[in-house]
């Protein structure tokens, strides 16, 4: 049942025989459409009683209408004796952000922001074109947000989600990171499933870190993404071995996986110098994403180059 909709989100109420109300907060690729929120399906299966907070396009909840729809749903929050967030990416963001605006028991935020303003992140230009200085202002994650207990899942060798999350874990009290390694901003679907998405849920109800580290050891192993995040990892300092990995596990990459290797594959070859081999594997990622600007510039680029040598005479690969 929608109780609450304006024209930046929209909140959907499932009641449940849970002993905890979980408030749901959806990843950027998911969109409002009236029916369904994030989470739905764990939520159908555990019999759940939930808030799904569901974003109309990638805006990171903007607070005056998170203010609103909680209002809106003060009732229901008031009925609950526990109140637990739980959201990815900028659905992370907006667990911690409004831990206190919930007077949230326990929040789980999986690969969150601290903020996606360019000033207060310049180390992270991946959500910039989502900015807006009039919906996100002061929207940066605060030591006064924080209530309850959080945790923080993240992959450490994701540069990026690992400086979000030692700063959030610096301003915000009670936050326990959690690393879950060789997952990349896909941390998430490491812990999909049932069994394994309550098992998380109860090890933070219950504040059991012993439990959760195992438990992240146990995803990370099976994670469906690590073989790509342990391919890409390796392209910095072991080539060879990203080759092995994706001679190997390459044919079962996504064709996101699949281009993303081939790129930043190809551009670790244009420092080494190989320019040839670099244009070869550019060309493949093209072919997985025929529209992208970005391989397009860069082939564009490389093409160049090359011709600019090859006049010269002083192409070697």
């Amino acid at each position: 049942m929608i109780i609450f909709s304006d024209e930046n989100l929209e909140v959907i109420h499932r009641s449940g025989s849970s002993p905890y109300l979980l408030v749901t907060f959806n990843e950027m690729e998911m969109r409002a459409n009236g029916s369904r929120f994030w989470g739905q399906r764990l939520c159908e299966k555990a019999d759940i009683s939930a808030l799904g907070f569901i974003s109309r396009r990638p805006n990171w909840f903007p607070a005056a209408s998170v203010v609103k729809a909680v209002e809106a749903a003060a009732p229901i929050l008031h009925a609950a004796s526990e109140r637990i967030l739980y959201g990815h990416s900028q659905g992370g963001y907006a667990a911690l952000r409004y831990r206190r605006r919930f007077n949230a028991t326990v929040a789980v935020a999986f690969c969150p922001q601290v903020s996606i303003d360019p000033k207060a992140v310049p180390f992270d230009g991946r959500f910039t074109r989502h900015f807006s200085p009039d919906l996100h202002a002061n929207m940066g994650i605060a030591p006064d947000h924080a209530a309850g207990r959080a945790y923080l899942f993240f992959d450490p060798f994701h540069a990026v989600d690992h400086q979000h999350a030692v700063r959030i874990a610096t301003l915000q009290e009670r936050t326990h990171l959690v690393p879950v390694h060789m997952t990349g901003h896909g941390t998430v679907r490491a812990f999909t499933g049932t069994a394994r998405a309550l098992s998380v849920i109860e090890a933070c109800r219950g504040d059991d870190l012993p439990g959760l580290r195992g438990l992240a050891r146990a995803a990370r192993v099976t994670a469906p993404m690590r073989p790509y995040q342990i391919a890409m990892t390796a392209i910095a300092r072991h080539r060879a071995w990203a080759d092995r990995f994706h001679a190997r596990f390459g044919p079962n990459f996504s064709p996101v996986e699949q281009a993303n290797f081939l790129y930043h594959r190809a551009n670790r070859h244009i420092r080494d110098g190989e320019l040839v081999t670099a244009r070869a594997m550019l060309a493949d990622a093209m072919a997985y994403q025929p529209d992208n600007l970005g391989f397009g510039r860069r082939l564009e680029e490389l093409d160049g180059r090359i011709a600019r040598l090859r006049a010269a005479g002083a192409l070697h690969s």
